[in-house]
């Protein structure tokens, strides 16, 4: 019988042998280096997906830390706001009269061109009370990206936990530094530039005035249905300061207890005010005051602010009975063609800011200015200001609250722009408090081979940091 070729049980020729083990040498080669070639492939994309959830993480450690730089109000005594100390500032000793680096940041650079960022802010407890102004410091050594704390300030009784970051350890009495992520290639802090700010647009009131009225808003509706009585002729000789008076309380002081009449849906008794520019004729209602007079369109992609002071009140004034969480204060925007919020379905497309009273008369200067940034998801038309209060505590309703120096603006540092400006150079140092934005370039590397970078993970953010400077 014949076997391919062959007879039966003749074996194999040398030669024939030597070819079959050559095939197979290099079948197997093939398939070793295909093996190979796939573990090197999953080692790269295992190296790959760690750098880059760890350059995620880290960010994201670092915006939370930086954006509270140069935080400087803190609740004081009766929910009132007081200023902290001014060694918030990198030169404390002059910051007060803005003459040199009134910021809150120091930016360098070390030999091997990692940037060396050192800020200062407050600290605060759950309450929102002062606790200390802390130094933070951000920098790179041996490639290993390290995060300091240190205490320049604190409280009176204010005590350090032992486990805390910014407390003192070991013979040097010096915090030790945590380090925070190793094979560090890059970390670039770039301060935007400040000029940008002077072109910030006023939208109200009109032409760059400070002169406005709050008028009452009087639907039928039983919600709004009593005008303040400070709303009226004693309001239009000074017309950027707004005193306001005889609110609507939904407590019954005969009965010591919430009017009956609020557990009825809808039925609370809510105060409005309506801000349009300051005019001489009034038209028959709010909405169509507001259209003419104080109507405002904002757009996506742009960042405002809304602001105002609200002054100190002697120290008996019944707005001192105000109680957070339980008596509402707040500003807004209301479209007069619903009468409500501006809104995409049920989606509220610009919600109300909350704020509080000022309750202690001995805050100083500037302590009671209020300023709110936002931006809209989409384009909003003809809404005006509104400000809301509604009171459930006893007495509150009667005190008194003055809003002045009103202002909507369109804030330029939408825009940043980030052209190496360089904040420590001597002709800059003044400028330093009007920055408002860090821009942060980092790249770690995973899997560093013959010198080179392996597999990175690279952040490029830009991070807000509106508290920076002394206005703030």
């Amino acid at each position: 019988m014949i076997l391919f070729g062959r007879k039966a049980k003749q074996g194999f020729t040398l030669m024939e042998l030597m070819v079959y083990i050559a095939i197979a040498g290099i079948v197997a080669l093939i398939a070793g280096q295909a093996f190979s070639n796939s573990t090197n492939f999953r080692i790269r994309i295992d190296n790959m997906v760690k750098a880059n959830q760890e350059a995620e993480n880290i960010a994201t450690i670092f915006k939370d830390d930086v954006e509270q730089l140069g935080t400087k109000s803190a609740q004081g005594a009766g929910n009132s706001f007081v200023t902290v100390s001014n060694k918030i500032y990198m030169d404390p000793e002059n910051a007060d009269n803005s003459k040199i680096d009134s910021s809150s940041f120091l930016i360098t650079q070390d030999a091997d061109g990692f940037s060396d960022l050192t800020f200062r802010r407050t600290r605060y407890d759950e309450e929102g009370h002062y606790q200390a102004i802390e130094s933070i410091r951000w920098y790179v050594e041996d490639n290993t990206l390290k995060r300091s704390c240190s205490i320049l300030e604190r409280a009176d009784g204010y005590t350090l936990p032992n486990d805390d970051p910014c407390a003192a350890s070991g013979d040097n009495k010096e915090p030790t530094p945590v380090d925070m992520a190793t094979g560090v290639s890059e970390f670039s802090v770039e301060a935007a530039r400040p000029g940008v700010m002077e072109a910030s647009a006023q939208m109200f009131p009109k032409d760059g005035s400070d002169q406005f009225l709050l008028y009452p808003r009087t639907d039928a509706s039983v919600e709004y249905g009593k005008d303040f009585t400070a709303f009226h002729e004693d309001i239009l000789d000074d017309g950027n300061s707004i005193m306001l008076s005889q609110f609507w309380t939904n407590y019954e002081n005969k009965e010591d207890n919430l009017d009956d009449a609020i557990l009825t849906a809808g039925s609370q008794k809510v105060n409005q005010g309506i801000a349009i520019d300051k005019t001489e004729s009034f038209e028959s209602n709010w909405g169509e005051n507001c259209l003419k007079y104080g109507a405002l369109t904002f757009h996506p992609d742009t960042v405002y602010e809304l602001s105002f002071d609200i002054t100190s009140q002697a120290s008996k004034d019944r707005s001192s009975n105000f109680v957070p969480g339980k008596d509402h204060m707040s500003v807004g925007f209301r479209q007069p063609s619903t009468k409500d919020y501006a809104k995409k379905g049920t989606t509220i497309l610009l919600p109300d800011f909350l704020f509080y009273p000022p309750l202690d008369n001995n805050m100083g200067d500037g302590a009671g200015k209020r300023v709110m940034r936002f931006t809209v998801p989409e384009k909003v038309e003809n809404v005006c200001i509104a400000f809301t209060f509604a009171f459930y505590s006893p007495l509150a309703a009667l005190g008194q609250v003055t809003i002045s120096n009103l202002k909507v603006k369109q804030v330029a540092t939408a825009n940043y722009k980030f052209d190496h400006f360089d904040t420590e150079a001597a002709s800059n140092i003044k400028e330093k408090k009007n920055v408002k934005a860090l821009k942060l370039k980092m790249q770690i590397s995973r899997g560093v081979k013959n010198g080179g970078k392996g597999e990175t993970g690279d952040i490029n953010m830009i991070i807000p940091i509106p508290s920076n400077g002394t206005g703030d």
